[in-house]
């Protein structure tokens, strides 16, 4: 009787699991192939190609496994669960993202990478090979700079140490002038210069970086007041941090943006009207919605008025330059916007055809720690 017993009792939880496997299988089959992953902003593994190399040396079986992990179906509502179960245990770590005070979140970063040393290599590379002078900016993380924000305990690299240790170096080269962004951005920590839930710097914090720059480049800087009246709003926007932290108690955040009129913007092979693609408010991705994302070369015509501009600026940067390019269009006439990770063409092309044009080289040090296309200053 009580095997008869335990046989039926047994009955429910097949049923579920076999339910479960069920309907995992079928989200597999009849989801789709999603590309990209609009929550966590990013393109997703894509299926790999069988061949005998790979199956031979397991490489087929390792992209397989995470091909298949990025297609679980409810892929974002287990990233949730799981973030609210760590909670649950007193962990406010998910995915290599920290939750701090006040709903910020911060990145972990405990080492540099080896990329780092071949990036300054480039940098002094290029800065030999021209007597063009040149302006380098490297921007701080939030961590660096909101550390009243961050966890008790949390640690980190130094980037205001390793930023030194950059310009230190380039310090020898006689074209070549640094642009410190970290005081500047320590002196209006407890503002809102960074996003809660991404790892830009926002709108205020990019113009106090303007500020800076301005001062450094002999620049006349438009002021605050004269931009208020352009000011536009958008709420709810969660970011690359939030994508993988997925938690609870984080707060969402405002993006602020300025109507900025330009002639013309060129990015590849289209041109608008303005700067900001408002499509892009619509979606998951609100930054992208500066400079309709990224592009290998933009150019940006400013609006012909009696203001005194100076005539070209060949801008090198990552995104977190795109919230900033609208107020350097009250000081330049023409702005090439390089993206090196997208750009085919020549650099030093490029500054043979604009030889009286300023140039600035200005990335957030994350990226320029990661990013491998730097070589492209000089090949």
């Amino acid at each position: 009787m009580k095997k008869i017993t335990g046989y039926f009792t047994r009955i429910p939880f097949t049923i579920i699991i076999s339910l479960m496997i069920i309907s995992f299988f079928a989200g597999y089959i009849f989801s789709g192939e999603v590309v990209f992953s609009e929550s966590e902003n990013r393109y997703l593994a894509k299926r790999p190609e069988i061949s005998l190399s790979g199956i031979l040396s397991g490489s087929f079986m390792e992209q397989y496994e995470l091909y298949i992990k990025e297609r679980l179906p409810l892929r974002d509502g287990f990233i949730k669960l799981k973030a609210l179960c760590g909670q649950a245990q007193f962990k406010n770590e998910n995915n290599g993202i920290v939750c701090g005070k006040d709903g910020y979140l911060f990145e972990r970063m405990i080492r540099v990478s080896e990329q780092l040393e071949r990036n300054k290599a480039a940098i002094n590379n290029y800065a030999k090979q021209t007597d063009r002078d040149m302006k380098v900016c490297i921007i701080p993380n939030s961590f660096e700079i909101l550390t009243d924000k961050t966890p008790a305990g949390f640690e980190n690299i130094s980037e205001k140490k390793e930023i030194e240790d950059l310009y230190s170096g380039l310090s020898g080269l006689a074209n070549v002038r640094t642009v410190d962004m970290y005081d500047t951005l320590k002196d209006h920590k407890d503002e809102y210069i960074y996003y809660h839930t991404d790892h830009h710097w926002t709108t205020l914090g990019a113009y106090y970086g303007y500020l800076k720059l301005c001062k450094e480049m002999g620049l006349t800087a438009v002021g605050m007041e004269e931009l208020k009246d352009k000011e536009l709003t958008v709420n709810d926007f969660y970011g690359t941090y939030y994508s993988k932290y997925k938690g609870a108690n984080v707060k969402a955040d405002t993006i602020t943006y300025y109507d900025i009129e330009v002639d013309s913007y060129t990015a590849g092979e289209n041109q608008y009207p303005t700067l900001y693609d408002e499509e892009k408010l619509k979606v998951y991705d609100k930054y992208a919605m500066f400079m309709h994302g990224n592009e290998g070369l933009g150019v940006v015509k400013a609006v012909r008025d009696d203001r005194q501009r100076k005539p070209e600026l060949i801008l090198f940067k990552d995104s977190y330059s795109n919230c900033l390019i609208p107020f350097l269009t009250y000081n330049y006439d023409s702005i090439y916007v390089v993206d090196l990770r997208y750009y085919s063409g020549k650099v030093l092309q490029l500054m043979e055809e604009y030889p009286d044009a300023d140039i600035l080289l200005m990335y957030n040090f994350m990226h320029f720690n990661e990013d491998n296309h730097f070589y492209r200053l000089v090949n």
